[in-house]
């Protein structure tokens, strides 16, 4: 499906600067560049409703599409919400679930301004589409990445899926527009290329360079990662690799711009430089030397 959708890019009009592939779609609409984004969770896909409280999983549609917006270094200004609500759910758990879209994006400046309801017999479907403008700052996409950049990840990564310690992250992740726009908005730290980690870092990774060197003893590993890894059996880094909807941020930067991470770092404790991009040889991702397989590491969203 997606590669059918790309596969009509040439065909669009040249407005569209930025057609789908990235992060974000970026339109030049009456001399003024606009980037849009729309995501969706669906019950028993992205969520589960038998655990997980109805609040959480607005706030997980509308934050979903503002890492879209901080992987392009954007400023959201507004959204539009399109739910099909399950026949028979109680007018009052909609409401909540409406009002948790609404003091989401509010909390960060992208006010709900539209949309749509109605019902079906199926599951719980909430679609969000997300408006942002560049203010001030170029789009960053995933182009640009280059033999010699380092890779870093904005933060820890892995054991999404659990509750650790009263939050489950993928539920309770702060999307990184603030840092994202303070990275891009300076010569001197600007990305070359950035992604939102929605699908784990081993998925991700391919979609900013098809060559890179990393170790996973430079991953900055979760707590959460190192409990699920207890349940799972498998290595802690494994889950970092591979869990998904970490909704941090990957990007590649020239080596010259790293000493200038510094000075962010105090207020980004996150930041974490985990390897480099190649000229060739794939993605060489290594544990104690030994190169790992990565087949099945990495979340499809129509896994379930």
């Amino acid at each position: 499906m997606i590669q059918s959708i790309l596969a009509c890019n040439d065909q669009l009009p040249p407005n569209v600067l930025v057609p789908p592939g990235d992060d974000m779609a970026v339109l030049r609409v009456g001399g003024a560049d606009l980037l849009f984004a729309a995501d969706q969770v669906i019950d028993g896909v992205h969520i589960d409703l038998r655990t997980t409280p109805i609040e959480k999983a607005g706030r997980k549609a509308v934050c979903r599409n503002l890492s879209d917006v901080a992987a392009m270094a954007a400023a959201p200004v507004g959204m539009v919400c399109c739910v099909a609500l399950p026949r028979g759910m109680a007018g009052a758990k909609a409401e909540r679930l409406l009002e948790a879209v609404r003091s989401t994006g509010e909390r960060y400046g992208c006010p709900l301004v539209g949309g749509d309801t109605g019902m079906h017999d199926g599951p719980l479907t909430l679609s969000v589409t997300v408006l942002a403008e560049p203010a001030g700052i170029a789009p960053v996409t995933r182009a640009g990445a280059r033999p010699g950049h380092a890779l870093y990840v904005t933060g820890p990564l892995g054991g999404t899926q659990i509750e650790h310690n009263g939050t489950t992250r993928h539920l309770d992740f702060e999307p990184r527009i603030e840092l994202a726009r303070a990275l891009a908005g300076s010569d001197t730290t600007r990305p070359c290329a950035m992604i939102d980690l929605s699908d784990g870092l081993a998925r991700d990774l391919r979609h900013l360079t098809p060559h890179a060197r990393l170790r996973t003893e430079d991953l900055p590993i979760a707590d959460a990662a190192v409990a699920a890894a207890g349940l799972s059996g498998w290595p802690a880094y494994r889950h970092a690799l591979g869990d998904g909807e970490d909704h941090e941020l990957l990007f590649a930067i020239p080596a010259d711009r790293e000493p200038h991470l510094e000075a962010l770092a105090p207020h980004y404790p996150g930041l974490t430089r985990i390897g480099e991009v190649t000229e060739a040889g794939g993605l060489d991702i290594t544990h104690a030397g030994q190169r790992i397989d990565l087949a099945g590491l990495g979340w499809e969203h129509g896994d379930g």
